[in-house]
């Protein structure tokens, strides 16, 4: 006679399958849409203060080229424009020159002119209108 060995199998409690569950899910997905949220403001700031640095730059730019066209000892006066081209169609000029004379420091000493020069650059931004003033002073 042939003997079988047979075994039992005891049943054995169930035991849970790996993987996550889903409050687990839920949990994370809420943690890394918070993250994007921040990091998406984060970066649209980034982008306003880029682009107002760059505006700032260009109307440096536009008022120091605007002083250099009026020359050294322009004429009194104001003047009002706006800047030629499609990518400086946002930005407007305006120039003030006025002038005080200046009694000589000693007895027969000479008077002294001097012009004081303004040029500002204005730009919408938005909502808001900006400018950027460039002052000097001429002497005569």
């Amino acid at each position: 006679m042939t003997m079988w060995n047979r075994r039992r199998v005891k049943p054995q409690a169930h035991s849970p399958a790996p993987g996550f569950t889903l409050l687990e899910v839920l949990v994370a997905v809420a943690i890394v849409a918070i993250a994007l949220v921040t990091f998406m403001g984060l970066h649209l700031r980034s982008l306003d203060a880029t682009i107002g640095a760059q505006d700032l730059t260009t109307a440096v730019l536009l008022a120091q080229a605007k002083m250099a066209a009026m020359g050294e000892f322009p004429d009194t006066g104001e003047e009002k424009g706006r800047f030629e081209g499609p990518e400086l169609e946002r930005f407007q000029w305006a120039t003030a020159v006025t002038e005080q004379t200046l009694g000589a420091l000693s007895d027969g000493g000479q008077s002294v002119t001097v012009r004081h020069l303004a040029v500002t650059v204005s730009w919408a931004d938005g909502q808001q209108s900006r400018h950027y003033t460039l002052e000097a002073y001429g002497v005569r």
